[in-house]
């Protein structure tokens, strides 16, 4: 029989082919046949298919937690589930994976084994009362899970109290890992990249790379954006979104609209963080955070949301300014002070980069490689040391080599 992985998540191209494809390429190098289950997020000229992936099944996913949609997509899924037979199901994204992990129950009563990566529970530390019904749902799915991923610290410890005296196993990692290398060594011809955005060669360059939704909160950023009188600087905003149109208003309604560049959805960000001289991150919640990571490794200083997540990597005054999420005037005051000290900016973007090569995409490989390895018999010599604590942060330190 053929060894089968699943992969599930709420959409393909923005989640799947953003964070996971090398994980499906690894599966495929050993010998496994790849699925993925995920909503059709495609746009009309898109290419529909997603790299390393041997089969892709539409799920009818929403991300609304009152949609009817969901026993839609608990059908389909377990129709799909029990079709196969899986090794390894891996389910992303809260609302994807919790039905995911109900669907698949008689599946890992066969022996398929369920892991969820969690990339930033909805339930934290200051996080509204609502999110209460997230922590609920998480405890309730315990007992359908044989592994949970988180990506910080927080969340991991949380983790630990769902699965202490459980058959689920907790694990942290440093997020599903950016190419760190490959962004730091990537040769840009800035003057070129700047013409093609429609930007002068001079122009000093704010980025941001996001979905545009309410959770990024970009509101924030342009309008503390509006308080920039220096019509050098520009404002370049990467990503598509349901607020796009929304965004797009409010920056011509702040009187900004000329020099601000809504590029869309880009294939080349590793390209364009080079053109940034600060990068802008304003977001109400993250697990980790992948676009700043991106921008550090480029070495490009953040002035970011002070938020579970960003903490991770991102020590203000030191490779950042950190900042409440929703503080307009402060976000404004740290662009004028950034950009009017080169010095500055240049020793917060040399520390900004050495700081995330943690986050480096082999090692979180390399630490994927070794759970995977706790529950398939074919991945041997792995050797999972205990999960250590130091100085109050908790690091997963596994080896693994696969055969």
């Amino acid at each position: 029989m053929n060894k089968k992985v699943l992969y599930v998540a709420t959409v393909a191209k923005k989640h799947i082919c953003q964070f996971h494809l090398p994980y499906l390429k690894w599966f495929k190098e050993h010998g496994y046949e790849t699925h993925v289950c995920a909503g059709n997020d495609f746009e009309a000229d898109d290419v529909k298919s997603i790299p390393y992936c041997d089969k892709f099944h539409e799920i009818c996913f929403s991300r609304s937690l009152l949609s009817t949609d969901h026993i839609k997509a608990y059908k389909q899924l377990k129709k799909y589930i029990d079709e196969n037979d899986f090794d390894i199901i891996h389910c992303h994204t809260p609302i994807a994976a919790a039905i995911t992990r109900l669907a698949a129950s008689k599946a890992r009563n066969n022996g398929a084994k369920v892991i969820y990566t969690s990339h930033g529970f909805h339930f934290f530390k200051g996080a509204p009362k609502s999110s209460l019904l997230y922590y609920f749902t998480e405890k309730f799915l315990v007992p359908f899970t044989d592994a949970i991923i988180t990506v910080n610290a927080e969340d991991y410890n949380a983790a630990k109290k769902f699965c202490k005296n459980k058959t689920c196993e907790p694990f942290y990692i440093h997020g599903m890992g950016v190419d760190t290398e490959k962004i730091k060594n990537t040769v840009v011809d800035k003057a070129e990249l700047k013409r093609k955005l429609g930007l002068p060669e001079d122009a000093f360059v704010l980025l941001s790379v996001s979905e545009q939704n309410y959770n990024k909160n970009l509101t924030t950023t342009l309008r503390a954006f509006s308080q920039i009188e220096d019509p050098n600087m520009y404002y370049v905003i990467c990503g598509t979104g349901n607020m796009l149109e929304t965004h797009k208003v409010l920056a011509q309604v702040y009187g900004v609209g000329d020099r601000v560049i809504f590029t869309g959805y880009r294939y080349d960000i590793y390209e364009i963080v080079h053109i940034a001289d600060i990068f802008l991150f304003s977001s109400l919640r993250e697990g980790l955070g992948f676009a700043p990571i991106e921008a550090m490794s480029a070495g490009v200083p953040i002035i970011a949301s002070n938020i579970r997540g960003v903490t991770e990597y991102a020590v203000d005054g030191e490779n950042s300014i950190l900042l409440s999420p929703c503080d307009i005037d402060g976000f404004a005051e740290a662009i004028k002070t950034l950009s009017a000290d080169p010095e500055r900016r240049h020793e917060m973007g040399r520390k900004a980069a050495e700081a995330v090569v943690p986050f480096d995409l082999k090692k979180s490989i390399s630490s994927m490689e070794a759970i995977y390895g706790r529950y398939l018999s074919d991945i041997k010599n792995t050797e999972a040391e205990e999960i250590s604590e130091s100085d109050g942060s908790a690091e997963l330190n596994i080896k693994a080599v696969a055969s």
